[in-house]
């Protein structure tokens, strides 16, 4: 933003005349003049600062889970953190193997039988694709 007034007269020997002064070193002895041209009025003085353009907080916060202390982790399912549910979330019990008494993991299968499961059949897959 420029100011309503116009700047004073420059003097005749400025930064400016210093510059042709360079250009065409012919002309003249160089400097001329080591006076700076009249400063054009800035819209921010010295004791104005710059509007901040963010908020104090961020506006992605955790969500606080309620059902587990663990209120800094993400959620993950019934308002628990993922260990907290896979401990104490579920409520099926196990139905392929026979842990039926042990909490339902995946497949129809105990934590324990479906890692089995899993681990083996990677195991299997190694072992044809080196023979």
């Amino acid at each position: 933003m420029l100011s309503d007034t116009p700047p004073k007269s420059l003097p005749e020997a400025s930064v400016f005349t210093n510059m042709t002064s360079i250009l065409n070193s012919h002309q003249g002895s160089w400097p001329l003049s080591l006076v700076l041209p009249y400063p054009v009025y800035s819209p921010l003085s010295t004791e104005e600062k710059l509007p901040n353009i963010f908020e104090p907080d961020p506006k992605k916060k955790c969500k606080k889970v309620t059902a587990c202390p663990h209120f800094l982790r993400k959620h993950y399912a019934k308002n628990m953190c993922n260990n907290c549910y896979h401990k104490q979330g579920r409520d099926k019990t196990a139905w392929e193997c026979e842990h039926t008494l042990r909490k339902h993991y995946a497949k129809g299968l105990c934590q324990m039988c479906y890692l089995k499961n899993y681990n083996g059949s990677k195991h299997i897959e190694e072992v044809q694709i080196k023979d």
